[in-house]
């Protein structure tokens, strides 16, 4: 007997050709450029312009300018310095004046004269002196600053050259005491002094200008490949006018030296350990004279290459709203034409997102990508050169 073949399942042929529509669509998808496929899959779209989920208020949170980047990375970083003077300025300066003072003494009778004095910001101040003028003159006239006597003699004028005040003899808190002899033998008369117009000055340098710090800002990944600094600048000064000048790296000391006026100055290279993650804090002074630095440049050495890294912050109520799907984030790239083929990665954090396009920009929904507080963004080209006029991070809500 022969055996009838049976009939196919209508419903057979049906799924399998949704099966090789399906697999067919997957294949086409895997093989599109990594932009198109991010437009199919709707993975860039922030709903901007009110869509089924319009979001159109759109806050920048971060924009750059990185310019061309080329797929040989950096082992320097380069950190520029805005120019600034320090100096130093010392002034003739009345620290007393007194109008008169009379002191007599007799047989019978003594009167001597106190004067009490006060010096503040004492080690900045140099060169007292003591001036005054002499009515009236008899007898051998006493100084004594602090119980130390300073001068002894008779004077012949009524204009005595100053007296010199010994920074040695001085405190914060001083008394100058004014004594005359007696008369001796002629026990009947006395001697006496009339002094006016008593002043005491000093030289008094002002040193509000001689420091100047500047933060130097490491990141945690050139922390972690740093091997050295090295520092330069130029001085524009008179070396005869000068005190050296002193560079601090976080309170430690690195240059100490009166520099060439007016040549490039390389400070020793500086070991990477000596910096710290964060801000660095680089103070210049100097004790005496004027400098004018300008073209102050750092230059941190890696041991190994980096691409340029770029952070933008959110805060708690920013990733509340994108976490809640109430906001979105996206990376915008711009590019300088609409020609070359562009192509390379984007790490946001631990993630990496493709670029391959032709267009004139690049754009991408990250809401999964990002964290609270500091993020990343670190653009590493797989072509030649990545020309990119703007880099942004937009936040729409």
């Amino acid at each position: 007997m022969k055996k009838k073949g049976q009939v196919a399942n209508p419903q057979q042929y049906v799924a399998l050709y949704i099966f090789l529509i399906i697999v067919i669509l997957i294949v086409y998808i895997l093989f599109l450029p990594p932009d198109d496929r991010a437009n199919l899959l709707e993975q860039n779209r922030t709903y901007l312009y009110g869509e089924e989920d319009p979001k159109d208020l759109v806050t920048v949170i971060m924009t750059e300018e990185p310019g061309r980047l080329s797929n040989i990375a950096e082992d320097e970083i380069v950190k520029d310095f805005p120019s600034f003077s320090l100096f130093t300025r010392t002034d003739a300066t009345s620290l007393l004046e007194f109008d008169s003072l009379y002191i007599k003494k007799s047989l019978f009778e003594e009167q001597k004269g106190n004067i009490s004095f006060f010096i503040d910001n004492f080690e900045n101040i140099e060169n007292f002196v003591l001036s005054y003028s002499a009515s009236q003159k008899s007898g051998i006239l006493s100084i004594t600053l602090n119980d130390v006597i300073i001068m002894s003699r008779e004077l012949t004028t009524a204009s005595p050259s100053p007296l010199r005040l010994p920074k040695d003899y001085l405190r914060e808190e001083n008394r100058l005491v004014f004594s005359v002899s007696g008369p001796g033998v002629e026990f009947w008369k006395f001697n006496e002094y009339a002094l006016e117009n008593l002043k005491i000055t000093a030289d008094v340098t002002d040193k509000t200008s001689q420091d100047n710090t500047q933060v130097l800002f490491v990141t945690e990944k050139e922390m972690d490949n740093l091997e050295f600094l090295e520092l330069r600048f130029v001085a524009d000064c008179r070396e005869p006018d000068v005190g050296p000048l002193q560079i601090y790296l976080r309170k430690r000391k690195i240059y100490d030296s009166v520099p060439d006026c007016g040549d490039i100055i390389k400070v020793p290279p500086v070991d990477g350990n000596r910096l710290v993650q964060g801000e660095n804090e680089l103070r210049f002074t100097t004790d005496k004279g004027n400098y004018l630095l300008y073209n102050i440049e750092t230059k941190l050495k890696l041991r190994e290459p980096l691409f340029p890294t770029y952070f933008f912050y959110l805060d708690a109520e920013q990733f509340e709203k994108i976490e809640s799907d109430d906001a979105d984030i996206n990376i915008t790239l711009l590019f300088s034409n609409s020609v070359d083929r562009k192509k390379g990665e984007v790490y946001i954090n631990d993630y990496i997102t493709e670029i391959e396009t032709y267009e004139s920009d690049y754009h991408r929904k990250i809401n999964s990508f990002i964290r609270e507080g500091n993020n990343a963004v670190e653009v590493i080209p797989k072509t030649e050169k990545l020309d990119i006029t703007e880099l942004k991070i937009l936040m729409a809500e």
